[in-house]
C-alpha cells in the first residue's frame, strides 16, 4: 500500500541543484526520486543516533 504524500518546497543553491541533477540522471532517476532517498536516510541516521544517545544516558545514569 503506497503511503500518502505531502508537498513540500525547499531551497537549495544552485550548485546543489546541479549536483542532484547530476546524480539522479547518472541513476536514471528523477531529482523528487534522490531527494526522497536522501531524506529517508538522514532520517533513519538520526533515528538511531537519538536511539543510542538515549542507552548511553541510560546506562550513565544506571537505568539499564
Amino acid at each position: 500500500m503506497a503511503s500518502e504524500t505531502g508537498r513540500m518546497s525547499v531551497s537549495v543553491t544552485l550548485e546543489k541543484q546541479e549536483k542532484l541533477d547530476a546524480i539522479a540522471n547518472s541513476l536514471d532517476r528523477s531529482r523528487n526520486w534522490l531527494v526522497n532517498q536522501a531524506i529517508d536516510h538522514y532520517l533513519e541516521i538520526y533515528d538511531w543516533q537519538t536511539k543510542k544517545i538515549q542507552e548511553r544516558l541510560d546506562i550513565a545514569s544506571g537505568k539499564n
